[in-house]
């Protein structure tokens, strides 16, 4: 009992001591009543077949601790003893893994749900203190769908604006010389953290220092909680699990303040553009998702618009900039493992704007103009140029395929009835899977091993197309609708680097093979003469 009080201790941070103390005593009876309830419903599930439906299993003592210290070691060596589809207790709890072609009755089926699958592990509302199902992810898609990807044209010249913005924020004094970074993941965040709130709360609150920092250092501080960076034995106790996560939402300080500092810049911008649009004929209204949030909000009776409209755009901001910064990073640290690639994806940029540069050229002597003005770097890197520096695209379709990922993208049964999958496999209702996405990246031709970086160009498979054998941003018609807006950012980051600057790695570039994980390394980086 004094660990689990020592845990709960921990979890809360910032109270009044009277009001820590009753906290702490309600929240440590809840942790010890429901380990006994959960504790015995895991031991069903481990050790009696209450499924009876022929499923290979795993041998459950040590595989969880044999799943964390080489992922990859296990996911190979079940997969090829035990086949396609197969149970394993990881992350604390029994899972089904699916493989192979069976992993698109799992996308295809209405009745498993990603959201609810992640938020087990990792609720991602509840630590920003969102309350339960306030905000669902099909307000989050329609958003998406409907106001960002068909005017991600538009949206393209600020994002690329506050891209170098950001950059410049970070690498603004290196002028003459070289700098050392200790890690490209900052400098990433820093330009994704801009480019994504121009477009989501609006160039305007943009520029707020505060703002941009908030959203940047909450996401941080917030993913530190995911298992794959904090492993937790909460993980294998869903409700121990979000009381935990709750708590963190709802009661450390870090996150009030967060929450209170955004929600004030918020309402002052809301009450300002109201009042503009009631009383001001020349108001022009606000290109932003911000705008159509407020136009179309709908909160539950018992929130303000306030609270609501910052629910949504937390949700919105954490996971367009936690995936891209990652994805970003990801990309980058590979190039500089093959400097050979940062020549060949220069030599293609120069190309590729030369011949956008002839282009308006004889568009403008066709009108007659002689006008040669130089060009910003928004006015370089349109929508249509990055769609045209096809190796770029296949580089980084290539990268993605070749994450550290294993088994990941969890999906839960939320039906009242049992799924039945085509080979016989039975997954119950609140039962949980979990892909094998090393398996379908690695397996199919014989040099799926092998980092061949321009495996795509002309292959009719940019990044953005979702497959069995490509699941970085899921599949069928839940998968990410964001990853467009994504790409165009994390291709426009490397574009602006490789223009502007010389990269080389300060020492050896770590790109985790085995495990989970960010790549790492020092990098030296120098302005461009």
């Amino acid at each position: 009992m004094d660990n689990l009080l020592t845990l709960s201790r921990n979890m809360i941070e910032g109270f009044g001591h009277q009001q820590q103390q009753q906290k702490l005593g309600l929240i440590t009876a809840a942790i010890a009543t429901t380990t006994v309830i959960t504790s015995y419903g895991l031991y069903k599930i481990m050790f009696q077949d209450i499924y009876n439906d022929g499923c290979p299993v795993v041998p459950v003592n040590g595989s969880s601790e044999d799943y964390s210290k080489d992922p990859r070691a296990f996911a190979e060596k079940w997969t090829e003893k035990l086949g396609l589809v197969y149970r394993a207790h990881v992350f604390g709890r029994m899972h089904t893994i699916v493989s192979g072609k069976y992993v698109r009755e799992i996308f295809m089926n209405n009745n498993f749900d990603f959201i609810i699958g992640i938020r087990k592990k990792f609720d991602l509302f509840l630590l920003a203190g969102i309350p339960d199902n306030e905000v669902t992810i099909e307000i989050l898609r329609k958003v998406i769908v409907q106001h960002l990807t068909p005017n991600m044209k538009r949206f393209t010249p600020r994002v690329v604006e506050n891209l170098c913005i950001g950059l410049d924020e970070v690498l603004g004094d290196v002028i003459d010389g070289s700098h050392e970074l200790e890690s490209l993941f900052p400098l990433v965040q820093r330009m994704v953290t801009k480019a994504s709130a121009s477009v989501f709360v609006g160039e305007k609150m943009c520029k707020n220092k505060e703002v941009i920092n908030i959203l940047q250092t909450m996401q941080t501080d917030l993913s530190t909680f995911h298992p794959r960076y904090n492993p937790n034995w909460l993980t294998g106790f869903p409700w121990l699990n979000k009381l935990r996560m709750r708590a963190i939402g709802n009661y450390s300080s870090k996150v009030r303040y967060y929450r209170q500092t955004l929600l004030d810049a918020l309402t002052t911008e809301i009450n300002l553009r109201q009042s503009k649009g009631n009383n001001d004929p020349h108001w022009k209204r606000p290109d932003d998702i911000l705008q159509e949030l407020i136009e179309h909000a709908d909160p539950p009776s018992y929130q303000d618009m306030y609270t609501f409209i910052l629910n949504q755009l937390l949700l919105l901001t954490f996971v367009s900039i936690q995936t891209t910064t990652e994805n970003g990073t990801i990309v980058l640290y590979r190039l500089l493992q093959n400097p050979q690639l940062l020549k060949e994806l220069l030599e293609e940029q120069k190309y590729v704007l030369e011949q956008e540069q002839q282009d308006q050229q004889k568009t403008s002597q066709q009108k007659g103009s002689t006008d040669t003005k130089n060009s910003t770097a928004s006015e370089i890197f349109t929508a249509d140029t990055i769609k045209k520096m096809v190796k770029l695209d296949s580089v980084c379709r290539e990268i993605f395929r070749l994450r550290s990922r294993f088994y990941e993208l969890p999906h839960t049964n939320v039906s009242d009835h049992n799924i039945v999958l085509s080979n016989g496999t039975v997954i119950p209702p609140d039962g949980d899977v979990l892909i094998n996405i090393w398996y379908n990246h690695h397996n199919g031709n014989d040099d799926l091993e092998e980092f061949k970086p321009f495996r795509y160009v002309d292959s009719g498979y940019p990044s953005t197309k979702v497959g069995d054998n490509y699941l970085l941003f899921g599949e069928g018609k839940h998968a990410c609708p964001g990853r467009w807006f994504a790409m165009q950012q994390i291709k426009t980051i490397v574009s602006l680097l490789i223009r502007d600057y010389d990269l080389c790695a300060a020492d050896e570039v770590v790109i985790p093979t085995t495990h989970v994980g960010l790549p790492y390394g020092k990098v030296i980086i120098a302005k461009r003469q």
